[in-house]
């Protein structure tokens, strides 16, 4: 049985041991992996294709330049012997794994690959062309990246892994070269939105983002209305062909080049076209402006659209008795009252020309409003000439009286269900967004992993060294001073 202190110097020289592990272990991970890199890119004669065709890649690639040779070189750093690799090419896809799966081997048309030069993808161009099916390794659309690798005459690459690069983007059975389309998207309006027939509109799409390059197709259903280049990220067309009646219209974004662009297309927005829904002409013809004044007497011609064709319509004034002739409504919806006469008696303040039964649709009037004023006869509260007793007084007149003011009518507030037609009143709606600063990253220490990892493995190996001798000493010593002994063999 090992005595306590022999116990204690075993301890510490298994300790000696696993720092020693850890400081190999430290070294092992320092060292900096060997990548490949790209050494530029090759290109496909062909912009884009099909999996399913006889040459899925089309008919040609090229390289950039040509197969770099493999250089031996001495201790000094001297090449000694270039050895040519580019007897073959071999396409294949990067794997997120970072390993690759070959699409096509032993591309030899036009071997040696010595120059940038153009190779046939053919099968009747490469006797041993090895071309695997692309749908076991497109499994998914996206945007892959496919690598060229140049081998030697016994199939071996580079050392160092090098190869050329170029993306395609998939999506079902085809490819187009590229990183792919970026995607965008479209809003459409129009300026005024309810206008009258022949009256202009202007149909504005805006594209998002603005550096999308393109034009927009203006449509109702499938009826084309124009076209327009994008400027600026905005697309306009002016149009007054409009017909009279509701039209929802779409902005259709096609991009210019496809591979860097989306299609999109905008929700559709609606544009109403009408007539005024009521006019009002004085006795000469002239079109008067809305909630006009009419004297007493007055002859005006009230027109009123919208409403039930062939129907008859009465006319009445508001809190009036008087009595006006019926209309009916042409065939076009129409109704004409051609001579209406505000009576004598008519009470001063705002009024209105109130038919029946209401029309009804989009913009539709109930009445017809207007203000009689004041009949010119009326007294006026005028200062009295006399003088009032006394000194004029500094006390504050009585306050104001709750009473309503002589000449208003008690019926005015009743006057409140005319309606007004024909006006274009756009809403409009204001958005923002906050955002948010972007955080800054944090600042790495200088020195890479090979760097740390090299003084942790220094101190590491100190620390072992130390830990073994004075391991070794504490053993030796407890020997020579009897310090270890055995037990007795057990029988």
């Amino acid at each position: 049985m090992l005595e306590p202190f022999r116990r204690a110097g075993a301890v510490v020289a298994a300790c000696a041991l696993l720092a020693l592990g850890l400081a190999a272990a430290v070294v092992t991970q320092s060292q900096p992996a060997r990548a490949a890199a790209s050494m530029g890119e090759f290109t496909f004669a062909a912009d884009s294709g099909r999996f399913s065709d006889a040459e899925p890649f089309g008919p040609t690639l090229s390289t950039p330049a040509a197969c770099p040779d493999y250089e031996v070189k001495d201790e000094n750093g001297n090449v000694v012997e270039s050895i040519p690799i580019d007897y073959t090419l071999s396409l294949a896809v990067a794997e997120p794994d970072g390993g690759s799966a070959t699409l096509m081997a032993s591309i030899t048309s036009a071997s040696p690959y010595d120059a940038a030069k153009p190779a046939s993808l053919a099968a009747a161009d490469n006797p041993d062309l090895g071309l695997r099916n692309p749908s076991e390794v497109f499994t998914s659309d996206g945007t892959y990246e496919l690598r060229l690798v140049c081998l030697d005459d016994f199939g071996g690459a580079h050392p160092d892994g090098n190869y050329w690069t170029q993306k395609i983007t998939v999506t079902g059975d085809t490819w187009v070269a590229g990183e792919g389309a970026q995607a965008t998207g479209t809003t459409l309006t129009a300026t005024p939105s309810v206008i009258e027939p022949h009256q202009e509109t202007t149909f504005t799409a805006t594209l998002s983002p603005a550096d999308a390059a393109g034009s927009v197709t203006f449509l109702e259903g499938e009826t084309t209305l124009g076209q327009a280049t994008v400027t600026g990220g905005k697309a306009e067309l002016k149009t007054s062909e409009l017909t009279e009646g509701q039209h929802a219209v779409t902005a259709r974004f096609t991009p210019a080049d496809t591979t860097k662009w989306g299609a999109s297309e905008s929700e559709s927005f609606r544009v109403t076209v009408q007539s005024p829904r009521y006019e009002m002409h004085d006795a000469t013809g002239r079109l008067l402006p809305y909630n006009p004044e009419l004297e007493r007497g007055q002859t005006v011609e009230v027109v009123i659209r919208g409403c039930t064709p062939g129907a008859t319509y009465t006319m009445a004034l508001f809190h009036d008795d008087t009595t006006f002739p019926d209309a009916t409504a042409a065939t076009d919806g129409t109704v004409t009252w051609p001579a209406l006469t505000v009576p004598d008696d008519a009470v001063a303040g705002q009024t209105r020309w109130d038919y029946s039964p209401d029309c009804t649709g989009v913009g539709s009037v109930g009445a017809v409003d207007f203000t009689v004023p004041e009949p010119s006869g009326s007294p006026s509260e005028s200062p009295s000439d006399s003088p009032t007793d006394g000194p004029p007084s500094d006390e504050p007149t009585d306050g104001p009286s709750d009473g309503p003011t002589d000449g208003s009518s008690g019926d005015t507030a009743g006057v409140s269900g005319g309606s007004t037609g024909g006006g274009d009143a756009g809403g409009g709606s204001t958005g923002g967004s906050t955002g948010g600063g972007s955080g800054s990253g944090g600042t790495s220490p200088t020195g890479g992993l090979a760097s740390t990892g090299g003084e942790i493995a220094l101190f590491s190996g100190i620390g072992a060294v130390v830990l073994v001798t004075a391991g070794v000493l504490a053993v030796r010593f407890g020997r020579r001073e009897g310090l270890l002994r055995f037990g007795a063999p057990r029988p």
